[in-house]
């Protein structure tokens, strides 16, 4: 049997982006002497835009015209010379490299499955398609994934190292947990260490973001949390009120050493994860001093306007020196916890820098007690001390399989996120609905796919190869 692709694009009022990708698409496929059918479906109403069921109703119409597989396309991603369209018998992603002559970027993250993706008709058909309730921008390729690992669809998996050691923490509930560390210091040159798992997301449906603060010193925060874009974050404050915000990579909750470190003189913000260089940004002028603040707060906001979510999870080491340490001996401290931070080792030099050290297993249900020379002990509220064991030195992250190719990306506003909130408001609806319905268990994907999107057809054109589906959802 022959092969024959079926390219579909989801599409509404981006007549620039498609007059420049049919000519370029039909060109590559022609050179690399595939057959084919493109199938751009136009969703014509005024609703909020539906990628999952324009893809849908385009690779129904693709098994009409005897295609085997699909290629789901975004329109704004022109094929390089490397993208090889040929048959694949297993779900796989080609979206990983991008150039742009606008500077247009896209953030590629371990689970990232969508701008352009092959699929087998069986393979497509089997975890029928995508959900048909995922309106305006995010989350529907998340659910298509989750509904490839619940049908046993071949997917990859990658290995994670993991952090945790023979050792016990504090679980935080994410409610009314709270650890408050006495500050009888200022802020100049400093590091702030924490090992912390958090819980899975559960979205709040009552907010526009989930931010949950793990550490905080009140105020104009300065501190580490954990937010539903998947990122931890470190952000402290110039003397202007200026937040200096900086990010993780996209990643699923996982036992980690976050290491933030601000430097004065040098006048540089550095934001480690266990053990590497995550972000950095410089900044002019001092800091905010903190010299009036009385407490560092564990696991709730010290600001009730930046409306933040209390912790849940896990921390089990907590550190703060009066000094920026080097690259070097974050990377020591980081992968060395075990050994406890009040003794020299390896690149580790500053013990005597230590304002603060907390081993969350030592200490009583109400008390932590500080392993520095100041040994400022802890107030501990509503926490459950508890193990953790290492059983294995990686977890398992399903993934999807990849093919290496490059794109060129089409310029377009971004329908992201934007000052840490969505751009659009029904991206947060979606987001509620995939942590809160979906990864529990509580959608049905066999009534909610391929073979139950509703439509309206308004027209069908054929024009040789290129199929043009107007309909209204």
């Amino acid at each position: 049997m022959s092969n024959k692709i079926g390219i579909i694009v989801p599409f509404r009022k981006r007549e620039e982006h498609l007059s420049i990708f049919l000519p370029k698409i039909e060109s590559h496929l022609k050179k690399q002497k595939i057959d084919y059918e493109i199938f751009v479906v136009e969703q014509t109403d005024d609703k909020p835009f539906n990628r999952g069921a324009l893809l849908n109703i385009g690779v129904d119409r693709a098994i009409k015209c005897d295609c085997n597989y699909v290629a789901l396309h975004d329109v704004d991603m022109i094929p390089t010379k490397d993208v090889d369209y040929s048959y694949v018998d297993r779900p796989t992603h080609l979206a990983t490299n991008f150039i742009s002559k606008e500077g247009e970027k896209r953030v590629i993250f371990d689970t990232y499955f969508g701008g352009v993706t092959l699929f087998s008709i069986f393979d497509y058909l089997k975890v029928n398609g995508y959900s048909n309730n995922y309106w305006g921008w995010g989350y529907e390729d998340d659910d298509l994934l989750f509904r490839c690992k619940e049908n046993f669809i071949d997917i990859n998996v990658k290995q994670i190292p993991t952090k945790t050691r023979n050792t016990a923490g504090l679980r935080f509930n994410g409610y009314d947990s709270e650890v408050k560390l006495p500050m009888p210091f200022g802020l100049n040159d400093f590091t702030m260490l924490l090992s912390c798992k958090p819980d899975q997301i559960n979205c709040d449906s009552e907010r526009e973001i989930d931010e949950y603060s793990i550490v905080s010193i009140p105020g104009f925060d300065t501190g580490f949390s954990f937010n539903s874009f998947n990122r931890f974050k470190f952000e402290t404050f110039d003397r202007k009120k200026e937040v200096i915000s900086l990010k993780s990579n996209i990643q699923s909750p996982k036992n980690t050493v976050l290491v933030a470190t601000v430097d004065n003189y040098n006048k540089l913000v550095r934001f480690y994860q266990d053990g590497e260089l995550v972000d950095e940004e410089s900044f002019e002028g001092r800091l905010m001093h903190y010299h009036g603040e009385e407490h560092i707060i564990i696991g709730q906001t010290g600001n009730e306007y930046n409306k933040r979510r209390p912790f849940s999870g896990i921390i089990d080491y907590f550190a703060f020196y009066n000094h920026c340490l080097e690259p070097g001996q974050v990377k020591s401290v980081s992968e060395n916890l075990h050994l406890g931070l009040t003794e020299q080792f390896e690149n580790y030099t500053n013990p005597h820098n230590l304002e603060m050290c907390y081993d969350f297993k030592i200490g009583t249900n109400k008390k932590l007690f500080d392993l520095s020379e100041r040994r400022l002990e802890g107030e501990v509220y509503h926490c459950d001390r508890v193990s953790q064991n290492q059983i294995y030195d990686y977890e398992e992250l399903p993934v999807p399989w990849r093919r290496e190719s490059t794109f060129e990306l089409l310029w377009h506003p971004d329908n992201g996120f934007y000052e840490n909130k969505w751009t659009y408001t029904e991206t947060r609806k979606n987001q509620i609905r995939f942590y809160n319905q979906v990864l529990k268990g509580l959608t049905d994907w066999k009534k909610d796919g391929v073979d139950n999107t509703e439509y309206h057809l308004m027209n069908e054109i054929k024009k040789k190869k290129v199929n043009y589906i107007y309909v209204e959802l």
